[in-house]
Formats: structure tokens, sequence, C-alpha cells
């Protein structure tokens, strides 16, 4: 490990894909973006405490639609 560098703990894999090419992401991204949706899923209602798994997929629409924020689609 380089002088300097920060040690962290791993505690998950993380991958993001973006048009079909994986990018990049070291550690202490992985970590951030594990963490992160880890703990927005604790939030929502039907999940369980701590998921073994978590896969997002956002496709962007090709026309804004306006909708009720508070409904489910």
């Amino acid at each position: 490990m380089s002088e300097g560098h920060r040690v962290i703990q791993k505690n998950f894999e993380t991958e993001m894909w973006v048009d079909g090419n994986q990018l990049p992401l070291n550690n202490m991204m992985q970590e951030t973006i594990a963490n992160i949706m880890m703990g927005f899923s604790k939030t929502l209602k039907g999940t369980d405490e701590a998921p073994e798994n978590i896969e997002i997929k956002i496709k962007k629409l090709h026309q804004k639609v306006d909708v009720d924020a508070h409904t489910y689609p």
C-alpha cells in the first residue's frame, strides 16, 4: 500500500455499468455507492433490514413526463 493512502474496510463488491460498459470503480467508490444504496433501501417499504443484493436499472425517457411524486407507477 502506498504511503499516505487511506485504509478502508471493504464490505461490498460494487459494479457500475453505463450503456453496456463497465466503469472502473476504486475501492472507496465501491464502498460509497454500496453504503448509499444500502441506507436508501432500508427506508423503503418491503425491504429486509440488510439485503444481500441490490440491483437498480435506470433508463432515460425519450420525453419528460409529469407524474404525481407520491404514487407508484
